[in-house]
């Protein structure tokens, strides 16, 4: 593993913030590993992402404050749980595309819509790139 700051965009949030993290990359996959904070009354979160470069399905596991495990798979839905002070949240993930990092892409671009049932489902776009340094 290679130490790496990431800069990442999420729909969930209004900027883009910076982490540092490690990566690995192989023929196979692309594992990317980062912690993240945005606020004082929110503990540190652990964020470890593994995309497999042939069937660009991705798995994205978070332990902190919310601790979940999503499957992102552009050919199928999926589910997923969110365990969260309020108690675990069942979804359904229906991923709308995963791009690989390549000469037109400079990151691992996520685009999904997660549906808890009990409300409208939620659409979002993650990005996470590699930077080479420091911003």
């Amino acid at each position: 593993m290679k130490e790496c700051v990431f800069a990442v965009h999420s729909g969930m949030y209004e900027d883009p913030f910076y982490a540092s993290g490690t990566y690995e990359e192989s023929e196979d996959f692309i594992k990317y590993m980062w912690r993240e904070k945005h606020s004082e009354k929110e503990q540190v979160s652990d964020f470890s992402l593994m995309l497999d470069k042939k069937t660009r399905v991705c798995s994205v596991t978070r332990n902190g404050d919310i601790n979940s495990i999503m499957n992102f798979d552009p050919e199928n839905e999926t589910r997923g749980a969110l365990n969260t002070v309020y108690g675990v949240i069942d979804v359904k993930i229906r991923t709308e595309y995963v791009n690989v990092p390549n000469a037109l892409a400079d990151g691992i671009e996520i685009s999904y819509v997660i549906d808890a049932g009990s409300t409208e489902p939620v659409k979002n776009t993650f990005l996470i790139k590699r930077l080479l340094q420091s911003p």
